[in-house]
């Protein structure tokens, strides 16, 4: 896989491995483009709070919206991660230019060794939900009066828990596999606030074909019992897209 990172013998990395990628360590094409993605997600993520923060003060009352905000962030998050997961294991190959191994490549080296993902750096964990992440966060800074707009504060906050939450999906995935998470983190699983490794284990029993969702798995059941991801595959094959061949 383009993105393994031999544990048996490392080395250290030169400074332009380490920015661009090519060496033993990082061999990741873009090793740039994900520093620059982490980045801009905190950047943007303090921008946004600056907003957010002042639109509560306008008006205070607002504050009682949070909680439903951050629900919805989680909520939606949750079904990012399953559509995503869903996409890249699905169709396309780890060769397809950006998309292959940014997305695919990862998801299928997961399920050869799905401990894989407790190995690899903050950067490399977190880099690919931080770029998506921008989709959302950029517009928002730029274009939701916050500072004017009780309803585009509250749209605001609900962008930034549902970036955050995004963020926290490679996180959360990644102690879902840990032999010794955090304590804060088994007790978040216990509580169904993150996915557990029980939940997820139901996705790595072949054929691999359910409990895509991986932030809390809340939708997982609601969109196994309906079928979802079928029926969306009849779209996506009907439009033509190439189905996975397992490199």
């Amino acid at each position: 896989m383009s993105r393994a990172i031999d544990i048996e013998n490392p080395r250290r990395s030169s400074a332009l491995e380490w920015w661009f990628g090519g060496g033993e360590r990082y061999a990741s094409r873009y090793r740039f483009i994900e520093v620059m993605s982490v980045a801009a997600f905190a950047a943007l993520a303090v921008l946004l709070g600056i907003e957010i923060y002042a639109g509560l003060e306008r008006s205070p009352w607002s504050a009682l919206l949070l909680l439903p905000a951050a629900f919805g962030g989680l909520l939606g998050a949750d079904l990012a991660s399953g559509l995503v997961h869903w996409l890249a294991d699905t169709y396309w190959r780890a060769t397809t230019p950006f998309w292959g191994p940014k997305f695919v490549a990862p998801f299928r080296e997961h399920h050869v060794d799905p401990l894989a993902i407790t190995r690899h750096d903050f950067i490399e964990a977190n880099c690919d939900n931080c770029l998506v992440s921008l989709l959302v966060l950029v517009p928002a800074w730029l274009f939701l009066p916050m500072r004017e707009s009780v309803w585009a504060t509250i749209f605001g906050a609900w962008v930034l828990f549902l970036a955050s939450s995004v963020l926290l999906t490679s996180i959360a995935h990644g102690w879902a596999h840990h032999g010794s998470p955090p304590p804060i983190a088994r007790r978040l699983q216990r509580w169904g606030l993150l996915i557990s490794p029980e939940q997820h284990a139901h996705h790595h029993a072949a054929p691999h074909k359910s409990h895509y969702c991986i932030t809390n798995g809340w939708l997982n059941p609601l969109l196994d019992h309906t079928h979802f991801f079928r029926h969306l595959e009849r779209v996506f094959d009907a439009l033509g897209a190439p189905r996975a061949e397992h490199d």
